[in-house]
């Protein structure tokens, strides 16, 4: 693509994130504004389908369903991929290109009948393997219902949707890592969502305690750690056995009454030194919200608009609650990350913190969070680590350093 269509695209693009902040900000001409972007959104899609060779992103990515907001994220890496067209180098690359072509060519009707014949097979071959599953998502409904004997296939068709819609944007997720260990995690995560796959998730576990890989964050020294989501301690504990006491400081944030409680008197217990516990949470602006309990776990608890006073919690921007300049940010918070991620933004912008930031706590998390990283700050370097289970992609993090 040539320079100066680049830059015409880019200011269209730019002329339709305007239109929807003042859409956003005050509704008025609300209706010419969404017409505008419309005309916009057709007129860049059609550009994009004459720079791809005539193709029709309709039919590959349904690109006329995707919301405003997401749209101007993949439309962007579409152009980063008409600018740089990945021509893949080794076995492992072919690999991933021919999961994007058979996605791209593939109608979501069509992925949710795979995924289907693949539940089947399951249930053929391993009964429990596939009670194990459809149990998972009813304890946990995150990723959406599921229960398939009742005809509910929330959850899968929530898989297809975003295989389709987003299958430029995990390209460019899968370019951005450094490494083949990280690019193999990905192709594992999206080949499960697709057809169940197990053994490609086992291949790729890491060896590491969750968020503290020593290969990516050697040590710990002076280190100023925000741990959004700390839950008892396990991560501290964790983060201290790996790399011992040299931090400088932790500020530990817990939204929970009965968690955050066991939380300081497992500090005072274990004698972790300079360990700040904060019963707050953490999200794009202050606020008040409710804790949602969640009776499978307490570590799944999570955020709500409304909610039992007795539950409320304060919210604040990490950027003005910690009164030092944070050295290394972990989140893992049952889906908040995304507005807590809008919170760090002076920080990250300006200081470029190490962050261990879950990807897996909503289907959209794991392409969305790692474009609002790289759009506050593109110097960071991109890892992915998964530490969960075979059978459903959990506990995968997307791990960034300077």
């Amino acid at each position: 693509m040539n320079e100066e269509l680049k830059s015409k695209l880019y200011t269209l693009i730019k002329s339709i994130e305007d239109s929807l902040n003042d859409i956003r900000k005050n509704g008025r001409k609300a209706r010419e504004l969404k017409k505008a972007v419309q005309n916009s959104r057709n007129i860049v899609t059609q550009v994009l389908e004459q720079q791809l060779g005539g193709v029709s992103l309709e039919e590959q990515i349904n690109i006329s369903e995707i919301p405003d907001d997401d749209w101007l994220i993949t439309a962007k890496h579409i152009i980063d991929y008409i600018d740089d067209p990945f021509v893949p180098i080794n076995a492992y690359e072919t690999y991933f290109f021919q999961l994007f072509n058979y996605i791209i060519s593939t109608d979501r009707k069509t992925l949710l009948d795979n995924m289907m014949y693949s539940l089947n097979k399951m249930k053929d071959e391993s009964v429990s393997n596939y009670t194990n599953l459809v149990t998972y998502f009813s304890r946990f409904p995150l990723w959406g219902t599921f229960d398939p004997e009742n005809g509910d296939l929330t959850t899968f068709e929530l898989r297809a949707k975003i295989l389709k819609y987003h299958i430029y944007d995990y390209l460019w997720l899968y370019r951005k890592t450094e490494d083949y260990i990280s690019k193999r995690t990905l192709a594992a995560i999206l080949m499960n969502w697709l057809d169940l796959q197990c053994d490609a998730l086992a291949v790729v576990k890491s060896i590491f305690r969750d968020y503290w890989e020593p290969d990516i964050f050697p040590d710990n020294k002076n280190d100023v750690l925000v741990d959004l989501g700390a839950y008892l301690g396990d991560s501290i504990a964790d983060y201290i056995a790996v790399y011992g006491e040299g931090y400088k400081k932790i500020y530990a944030y817990e939204i929970s009454n009965e968690t955050y409680n066991q939380l300081c008197a497992n500090i005072q217990a274990e004698g972790w030194h300079d360990v700040e516990a904060r019963h707050k949470g953490a999200g794009p602006r202050k606020s008040k919200m409710y804790v949602k309990d969640n009776a499978a776990d307490l570590s799944a608890n999570s955020l709500e608009a409304n909610g039992d006073s007795t539950h409320e919690v304060e919210i604040v921007r990490v950027d003005d609650d910690v009164p030092e300049i944070p050295t290394f940010i972990k989140m893992d918070i049952e889906g908040a990350e995304q507005g807590a991620l809008l919170g760090c933004e002076k920080m990250i912008r300006k200081h470029i913190p190490k962050l261990a930031i879950c990807i897996y706590h909503g289907y959209e998390d794991s392409w969305k969070i790692p474009s609002m990283i790289y759009d506050m700050n593109p110097d960071y370097k991109f890892y992915i680590r998964h530490n969960g289970g075979n059978l459903i992609p959990t506990e995968f993090v997307l791990l960034c350093k300077p």
